[in-house]
């Protein structure tokens, strides 16, 4: 699942190339938000409650308002808990008769103790929403950054053509498309209008081929196309070059922010799972499982909610918190704006699957080649150690992390595939073979039938299209957005303004959506 160590590793590598170039400035920082806070205003899309329709206050105060929340996953679960944080009482429905959605922790994988993260695992040092659950809840952190820094060898390692490559080199080669992207980027900043939609439309693929005479080595290019697999899970053709704005770094004087908060610094302790299981024991009696949503339908400002065990239930309020692949499943009675539908229609998930193996011992550390992750040319974006976090284990478990059209690699020959897996990485680190338990898992969130992919990408053109379709937060009015029909609210990654793909973009948007349904209960008992 993204968003992946890849990425975050393109994004330092593109920061040390900037590093190096202080005496050209272009101090233009992009971030996904800001892209679409510049849309909003220029398009006078914007309106200050919600993204699609005027709230309707549809209950009456002498009784106890009826919500229901489609999705037990983090949007959903942390969605409830808001509102139970304000005294209202929520009912979340789940299709699954697990809870967490693409946040899914498996426990005595492999071994006893041995726990592994087969959906989201990495927390951003910005992540606010998660790292408050992480406080409320009682969990504890894993910091990777600190734990790489006291091991004798180097964090990430480069294995492209055969040989190993330094960050410095790779940094270096990177300088002259840095270069490029940043006067892009300040074209945008002088006339974000033109510039904006004509980046967002064009793909990476596209983009590196226009300056393919700043790429000097054409495993550069292949390093590129691999993250933006990795990350997104589709192929550079389908990501908007705008992914490579939002590479560069924030300049304050003569300084580079070189990893900042893109830094995949920490994970939970315990696994992801420790948050969804805290927001379960805190939402006692209101979870509802093997409940699959099939219609909803309003008629006298009420919903009326269809199950696939035909059970109807009617409620005031509406907040649907799972994948953009599910809503396209679902029967709306609902008068949903045209080109909201065709959002829901237009936008998907990515393809990206990991594949674990079992090593009887770390020879990547013994041999000093890295502590954390190697990426390379080999078939694979990359593949990280995933039980670091874990103490007192001689073994370890590297993750094969594929996107894209590699994901679907990993189906035709299982078994053949995972020995082509561990005989090229022999190339890169000899020994592994003869260190090999022979013991591999593989995910499926592709063929989830309640997921059926991993998490949401949008094609070239799409975020200038759709921009009105996500929250944003701002300290100013007018570019402040919420998504929401009446009181049908909308939740997930994929309404995130700056963290789709991520556990947080679940959360924020979650909290979000409890926000837009307090506040209507809260006008609705000023006005009774």
């Amino acid at each position: 699942m993204v968003h992946s160590p890849a990425f975050q590793g393109l994004i330092r590598l593109f920061k040390k190339a900037y590093q190096e170039n202080l005496s050209t400035r272009y101090p233009i920082h992009w971030t996904r938000r800001r892209f679409l806070r510049r849309m909003i205003l220029a398009t006078g899309s914007a309106v200050t409650t919600t993204a699609l329709g005027n709230l309707r206050h549809a209950h009456s105060q002498t009784k106890t308002p009826r919500i229901a929340i489609i999705g037990g996953g983090i949007a959903g679960l942390n969605a409830a808990y808001q509102l139970k944080k304000q005294g209202y009482l929520a009912t979340v429905y789940e299709a699954r008769n697990r809870l967490g959605g693409r946040i899914d922790t498996r426990t005595n994988i492999f071994d006893k103790g041995l726990y592994l993260d087969f959906g989201g695992v990495f927390v951003n040092s910005d992540h606010q929403d998660i790292l408050d659950l992480v406080d409320e809840l009682n969990l504890s952190l894993f910091n990777f950054l600190e734990v790489t820094k006291t091991l004798p060898m180097p964090a990430s390692a480069y294995y492209f053509k055969k040989q190993y490559r330094t960050e410095a080199e790779l940094a270096k080669q990177l300088r002259p498309l840095a270069q490029q992207i940043a006067k892009d980027a300040t074209l945008m900043e002088e006339d974000f209008l033109q510039w904006g939609v004509f980046f967002d439309r064009l793909s990476v693929a596209d983009y590196l081929q226009q300056h393919a005479n700043k790429i000097p080595t054409p495993w550069l290019r292949v390093l590129i196309e691999n993250a933006i697999r990795s990350e997104y899970g589709v192929e550079s053709s389908e990501a908007s070059s705008l992914q490579l704005m939002f590479l560069l770094p924030k300049v304050e004087g003569d300084t580079v922010e070189i990893l900042g908060s893109s830094d995949e610094a920490y994970m939970i302790k315990g696994g992801s799972s420790q948050i969804i299981n805290g927001l379960v024991n805190r939402l006692p009696q209101q979870i509802k499982t093997r409940k699959i949503l099939t219609k909803v339908a309003e008629n006298n400002q009420r919903f009326y909610l269809t199950f696939s065990d035909k059970e109807v239930v009617e409620v005031d309020y509406v907040i649907l918190a799972i994948p953009i692949t599910l809503l396209k499943t679902i029967e709306f009675k609902v008068q949903l704006p045209r080109k909201f539908k065709q959002f829901i229609s237009e936008v998907n998930l990515g393809n990206n699957r990991k594949i674990f193996a079992r090593f009887n011992k770390k020879v990547w550390q013994k041999n000093k080649h890295f502590s954390k992750e190697i990426w390379t040319d080999l078939g694979y974006s990359m593949a990280w150690e995933s039980i670091l976090q874990i103490p007192n284990r001689v073994d370890g478990v590297l993750t094969f992390f594929h996107g894209g059209k590699d994901a679907n690699k990993t189906l035709q020959s299982p078994t053949h595939y995972k020995s082509e897996l561990i005989d090229s990485l022999n190339l890169a680190i000899p020994q592994i073979k003869s260190a090999v338990s022979g013991q591999f898992i593989q995910t499926n969130w592709i063929e989830d039938r309640f997921t059926k992919g991993s998490y949401t990408n949008f094609k070239p053109g799409q975020l200038s299209e759709f921009a009105e379709f996500f929250y944003i937060e701002s300290e100013l009015p007018n570019e402040r957005q919420t998504v929401a029909v009446g009181n049908l609210i909308f939740a997930g990654e994929q309404f995130s303004d700056d963290f789709y793909g991520y556990m947080n973009g679940g959360a924020q948007t979650g909290r979000l959506a409890a926000e837009v349904v307090a506040q209507n209960l809260k006008i609705n008992s000023v006005n009774s």
